[in-house]
């Protein structure tokens, strides 16, 4: 049997120091790495004097990438897939990898790391014990106002782009403007933010839409 495997590793999402050990061995001990971006990765595997050959996997190669994948696992190759940041399979490609591996019963390990999503959840401050998470808001704004029409009942989290932030904050104040939301930015780094209230609110306290945000609306029934 094949001595290969997969590992699905978490990258820091800002802050270089938090790769874990077990992340940092993997690397090390890789093969090959497979990478959403190889620019990106490099900096990392730089930062670590970590020299591997690279291979670009972003979510539109994932599918072709996948067969290589398997061939390589399957020949006796440790190989390593990271995203851009975070861990894979979380709004990031990863997940047609780890199907192709398992499907011919090879090995995959997950070497966990740091998620936008719970890095969020951890500094906000408020137990929410249900929640839907929904990756990124629809880019387009007719599918963004038909997202916002559903009948929430629970808090939902949410990934947005700075260039989409302002004007998702602006449909809400027009839609929902009671709802409370907590919006976080640049999570990990120097510049992290937590926001928190109404959209109006919001449009009126944050003083850059640059960066990379995250956010919770709750429902008029939910605590924020």
């Amino acid at each position: 049997m094949s001595a290969g495997q997969l590992a699905i590793i978490g990258t820091p999402i800002g802050n270089l120091k938090d790769l874990t050990f077990r992340a940092l061995e993997g690397l090390k001990e890789a093969d090959v790495i497979y990478c959403e971006d190889t620019r990106r990765t490099l900096k990392l595997l730089n930062a670590y004097e970590i020299r591997k050959p690279l291979k670009s996997c972003p979510h539109f190669k994932e599918k072709l990438v996948a067969k290589d994948v398997v061939e390589r696992v399957r020949a006796g190759e440790r190989v390593a897939y990271v995203s851009d940041a975070g861990m894979p399979g979380l709004n990031d490609p990863g997940s047609l990898l780890v199907a192709a591996c398992r499907e011919e019963n090879l090995k995959v390990e997950v070497l966990g790391g740091v998620s936008a999503l719970t890095h969020f959840v951890a500094g906000l401050g408020v137990e929410i014990p249900i929640f839907t998470f929904v990756g990124f808001l629809p880019s387009r704004i007719v599918d963004r106002q038909r997202f916002f029409s559903q009948p929430w009942t629970n808090p939902f989290i949410f990934f947005e782009s700075p260039h989409r932030i302002e004007s998702t904050l602006g449909l809400l104040k027009e839609r929902l403007p009671s709802h409370n939301l907590i919006l976080g930015k640049e999570l990990s780094k120097i510049s992290e933010a937590y926001f928190r209230g109404t959209p109006e609110a919001l449009l009126k306290t944050i003083p850059s839409y640059k960066g990379e945000w995250i956010g919770v609306w709750f429902p008029d029934n939910a605590s924020s």
